[in-house]
């Protein structure tokens, strides 16, 4: 049985003349152990997606006319408020774009770690299980750095403490949206190789969201490409990477920057009316 199995979703917003359909029909699994890559531009529809797994999509305005996501086995659509608390950090952990906004900016940033700790582990909310975090994903001098408030740390570090903070519930799936949009070329990297690291230590799966192929086959074991509310093509991220089927797949994989190319403007995914029928 898969961690996750998500199987022919629907997520509609508004009513009448304003309905708007985020999700249409998603289904895409997560054994334990994989990591698989949700991609696709702003407004595709993968955040929501990725919300609705511990059902963080406010009920209403969203309204799920069909669908089911097992967690566990479990549907999580059908959970009580009671046990939605209990897999929200206990089983699925999120990590949000951008640490700064998600980080309180007059509380230290040891004392939100212990926060989590308190709430999902509290036999281990102490000091040393929060410096043991802060080393996990490799802030150097933890025990100094606890007492640092956001504003004090770089945007690489305040996304290792958003990560240590996701990790301190020992989650079975890690939900990584979009964690390295917000960062350099350089700490980006960094971030993923430190992700595969984790997930190797600590036997957990990623869900990891973003809109830029080009990082996916560093962490990728396998790839679902979402546009307009829909997975358009899944499989490998090898096979995906290497022969993509659908024209909007191969559409972002122009758009990605290359040194090996010449070119005297970057590709863009072509407007609405350019798009042919075989994109539907």
């Amino acid at each position: 049985m898969a961690l996750l199995e998500i199987d022919s979703l629907e997520l509609e917003f508004g009513k009448g003349e304003d309905l708007v359909r985020a999700v249409d029909g998603v289904s895409l699994s997560i054994e334990e152990g994989e990591t698989v890559c949700l991609v696709g531009e702003s407004g595709s529809g993968k955040s929501v997606t990725a919300l609705s797994i511990a059902r963080l999509v406010p009920t209403p305005p969203a309204r799920y006319p069909g669908g089911e996501i097992l967690l566990e086995g479990k549907d999580v659509l059908k959970m009580s408020k009671r046990e939605l608390r209990a897999i929200r950090g206990g089983v699925v952990s999120y990590v949000f774009q951008e640490p700064s906004a998600a980080l309180n900016p007059v509380y230290r940033v040891g004392n939100q770690i212990m926060e989590s700790l308190k709430l999902h582990r509290p036999k281990k909310a102490n000091k040393n299980e929060v410096i043991r975090l802060l080393k996990l994903v490799g802030i150097p001098a933890p025990e100094a750095r606890i007492r640092d408030y956001p504003h004090q740390m770089s945007g690489g570090m305040q996304q290792r403490v958003m990560i240590a903070m996701a990790l301190a519930s020992e989650p079975k799936l890690l939900i990584a949206d979009e964690p390295t949009t917000a960062l350099d070329v350089t700490i980006q990297a960094q971030i993923l190789e430190l992700l595969k690291e984790l997930k190797e230590r600590l036997s957990m799966s990623i869900l990891f969201i973003t809109h830029n192929l080009g990082i996916v086959g560093e962490i990728a074991d396998r790839l679902h490409v979402m546009y307009r509310g829909k997975i358009v093509e899944a499989a490998s991220a090898e096979e995906v990477l290497d022969k993509p089927k659908h024209p909007y797949t191969r559409a972002l994989l122009e758009c990605v920057p290359s040194l090996d190319k010449d070119v005297d403007r970057l590709a863009m995914i072509p407007e609405p009316e350019a798009r042919g029928p075989e994109w539907d």
